[in-house]
């Protein structure tokens, strides 16, 4: 009788703390996290802290919590990998760290009641974007091991959640070939800032200077070959008109099959913005997707077709090329109007894209509706330049005097 009673006194408390646990796990488990920084470039590294504390009475022996980063950032993990060397008889020990990037880490350890467990994770920040946390997968058991209970535990709004990650321009020397020179030389100074019309003196050729500005005066006078230096000039305003779709024919119209070269092809926005605004010029962007995706942005225009074209700006010097930086990192892969109808509607009304001005197109390809443009608008004064971010070329001849830059 005896052993009857304490059979059943044993089994009321492992269904007890089975029912326990089961409803009442996560009821008083906290969980923070938040990043060291809110904005940061490309390749930048953060930290990520956590902090996951048990407020209540019930002891959680066994806690797991899987925490997973948004797409564009990785957990940077380090590995030892160290190797063992004999040096005669002297055994040698080299230590090696290795890091390692993962999307997801999950740990484990136990919850006492009263007890906070605190821990810093390093995280790079691998694609431009605006990212938040969606918080940890926590997973408890009984203490008996029979229960396993698991539940999404979200981060409290208190500190920072959420970080923007700018692209990061690049120098465009030695990146970017003009069609024109087939040796694949890049161009030092490119088109938009200089006036080879003014020349306010020459220096010594270098290999990536193009042909056509040696200066055969002063090389016959110095016995060696000499170069024009083209005077930068300050020109009324810049507009850029930025190609979302990755092909000439997308697989679906509205998002690009080939989003890597349109990340490219931001980075390269990036990089002309970047140029431009140490020269102080006014800047403004026009793009083929909703205006709607982003506050930064708003229709050109009325009607069926500006409405559904992006514009954003103008942008003029150092102190508005962070704010251009962050539309661009705000960017969706989404296609609001196919590129040809896009370019249909610059050439048809070309005082809403430029005024007597410089036009830079950038693209991941080239084809003959985006070359015809220029003709378009050479009659109204304006300026067109091609930055194309793959090296496609599907037209094969390109007439000599468009100014087109590959990516080499």
């Amino acid at each position: 009788m005896l052993f009857l009673a304490a059979a059943a006194a044993v089994v009321s408390v492992i269904l007890l703390q089975y029912f326990l646990y089961k409803r009442h796990s996560f009821d008083h488990v906290e969980y923070r996290a938040y990043f060291s920084e809110s904005e940061v470039y490309t390749g930048d590294d953060i930290y990520l802290y956590e902090e996951i504390a048990n407020t209540g009475k019930i002891p959680l022996p066994f806690i797991k919590i899987e925490t997973e980063l948004p797409d564009g950032l990785k957990f940077t993990l380090l590995e030892d990998s160290s190797a063992h060397k004999k040096n005669g008889k002297t055994s040698v020990t080299e230590e090696k760290l290795t890091a390692r990037y993962e999307g997801r880490v999950h740990s484990m350890f136990v919850l006492r009641p009263g007890s906070v467990i605190k821990r810093r994770w390093r995280v790079i920040c691998r694609v431009r974007g605006e990212y938040r946390l969606d918080g940890a997968l926590a997973t408890a058991t009984d203490i008996l091991g029979y229960l396993a209970v698991s539940k999404r535990i979200m981060p409290s709004e208190d500190k920072r959640t959420s970080v923007t990650v700018l692209p990061l321009p690049e120098e465009l020397d030695g990146k970017y070939a003009s069609s024109k020179y087939i040796c694949g030389d890049a161009i030092s100074n490119i088109c938009p800032v200089t006036d080879p019309v003014r020349i306010c003196g020459s220096r010594d050729y270098t290999p990536s200077d193009p042909m056509n500005r040696v200066n055969w005066k002063s090389t016959a006078a110095h016995g060696r070959l000499m170069v024009n230096i083209e005077e930068k000039t300050v020109r009324h305003r810049f507009s850029i008109l930025f190609n979302m779709n990755s092909r000439e024919i997308e697989q679906y119209p509205d998002s690009p099959s080939d989003p890597a070269s349109v990340e490219r092809g931001i980075i390269l926005c990036a990089s002309v913005l970047d140029r431009i605004a140490a020269e102080d010029l006014p800047v403004s962007i026009f793009l083929n997707t909703d205006p709607s995706s982003s506050e930064m942005l708003k229709p050109v225009s009325d009607g069926e077709q500006g409405s559904k074209i992006s514009a954003s700006g103008p942008f003029r010097g150092r102190s508005d090329t962070v704010y251009a930086l962050r539309m661009l990192s705000s960017l969706k892969m989404s296609i609001s109007l196919p590129a040809e109808r896009f370019f249909d509607h610059v050439a048809s009304n070309p005082r809403l894209y430029s005024e007597n001005e410089n036009l830079i197109v950038i693209s991941p390809y080239l084809d003959e509706r985006m070359l015809n443009l220029r003709k378009a608008l050479s009659g109204y004064g304006v300026n067109v330049i091609y930055y194309i971010s793959t090296s496609r070329n599907s037209l094969g001849q390109i007439p000599a005097d468009a100014d087109v830059y590959f990516l080499l």
